[in-house]
């Protein structure tokens, strides 16, 4: 199902920060935004209504309105009509612009909602996209810990049991960063991938033998991130005589979440393995591949000059 945000809620949200007066077309505030992007509706308002987005919130700056006023009365009229007329899911007119009084009876009478914001369009388009970005942006829930470690946005993942919260316990103890244990929150935006943590437990961990714990409490503020992107997938595996772990580096295999590849490891998990530490090792391998380094290479070129030193020997 397509994500939406219902006009009373973007007013609500924005109503402070935009200083929102809401003007007009009170019957359409369950009206539907269907996209971060916001139109300039410039075209529109010249008769050219092919390409308007009604799901966009269509925004009049000084521009727009200083067209309609340099029509006559009648024609500035008939152009707002149709505007209005189209199904569009409301209006904001920025900078505080005194626009032509038609526009409240046409948006009363189409149910059109009507803003108007003394703050001046680039802004307005700023501070709505970000808002709307962030609201429709696709999400997963995934079942996991996401530690911030080394800077790098670690998603370990593993079945029940396995060990994943004392590892990201672990972690934190060594100096690294909880952002959100047993339930991660993943959006896409941008091609990118943002894990945050649901808010009722957010900063809380649920570890066997202790019950659950507030990270923030007992390690302090710089212990903790609200969100963070996530840059690789650690897997935490069982070993077993029938699973077969490829020896491979941090970066050959990828695990795909909402359409975006990101790099992913296998560590197996047996008594006496410091996990922790191999976590924190696939974080640096990955800050290295970043880099332009790749261990996978240098062996490779490395058994190449063994085989041909031998050869010289020979």
């Amino acid at each position: 199902m397509k994500k939406r945000v219902l006009v009373k809620d973007f007013y609500d949200d924005l109503k402070n920060r935009l200083r929102l007066e809401f003007l007009a077309g009170k019957n359409g505030i369950y009206n539907a935004i269907e996209n971060y992007r916001i139109q300039k509706p410039g075209l529109a308002i010249a008769g050219y209504l092919n390409h308007l987005h009604i799901d966009r919130v269509q925004v009049l700056g000084e521009t727009e309105i200083s067209y309609l006023w340099s029509l006559d009365e009648e024609t500035a009229c008939s152009r707002a009509a149709d505007f209005f007329a189209s199904g569009i899911c409301c209006v904001l007119i920025t900078k505080g612009l005194n626009f032509p009084d038609c526009f409240i009876k046409y948006a009363n009478q189409h149910s059109v909602p009507l803003f108007r914001s003394p703050v001046v369009s680039s802004k307005c388009i700023e501070v709505i996209s970000d808002y709307l970005e962030d609201k429709l942006a696709p999400e997963v829930s995934v079942h996991g810990v996401l530690v911030d470690v080394f800077g790098v946005g670690v998603l370990i993942i593993g079945e029940s049991g396995i060990g994943k919260s004392e590892c990201a316990l672990d972690l934190i103890y060594r100096g690294h960063r909880l952002v959100a244990d047993d339930l991660v929150l993943i959006k896409k935006k941008r091609d990118i991938l943002w894990g945050t943590s649901p808010a009722l437990i957010q900063h809380f961990m649920e570890v066997r033998g202790l019950g659950i714990v507030n990270i923030k409490d007992l390690f302090g503020v710089s212990s903790i991130r609200n969100r963070k992107r996530v840059d690789l997938v650690v897997e935490l595996l069982r070993w077993g005589a029938e699973t077969e772990f490829e020896r491979i580096s941090v970066g050959d295999k990828s695990y795909n979440i909402l359409g975006v590849e990101i790099p992913y490891v296998s560590i197996p998990v047996t008594p006496g393995r410091n996990i922790t530490l191999l976590v924190e090792i696939a974080a640096r391998l990955h800050l290295l591949r970043l880099a332009g380094y790749s261990t996978q290479v240098e062996s490779e070129d490395l058994v190449f000059r063994e085989k041909e030193g031998g050869r010289g020997v020979e």
